[in-house]
């Protein structure tokens, strides 16, 4: 099984990070993404909603044990599974 996952933009993101997306959209949204494409739009195929967003991200941080700087963070991270977990990878790295 390869380590990485490609997202819509052509980003290479490490599977443990989209999982930890599916992870927390699981959680919060109550329903099973485990195996949602990086390609999913969170917004418009899974009904993330903003106060659902905010929850989103803090149940990462405690999935992952790591703290995201909000200044970094942009609409555009919420766009799909892939871009989501690519900020995630970044984050958790920086």
């Amino acid at each position: 099984m390869s380590d990485t996952a490609t997202t819509e933009t052509g980003t290479v993101a490490d599977v443990k990070y989209v999982d930890a997306v599916r992870k927390g959209l699981s959680e919060v949204l109550n329903k099973d993404v485990s195996g949602a494409d990086p390609g999913v739009r969170l917004f418009d195929e899974l009904g993330l909603d903003s106060s659902s967003a905010l929850e989103l991200l803090i149940t990462i941080e405690e999935i992952l044990d790591v703290q995201f700087d909000a200044d970094e963070l942009d609409m555009t991270h919420f766009e799909t599974v892939g871009s989501l977990a690519g900020f995630v990878a970044a984050e958790a790295s920086a």
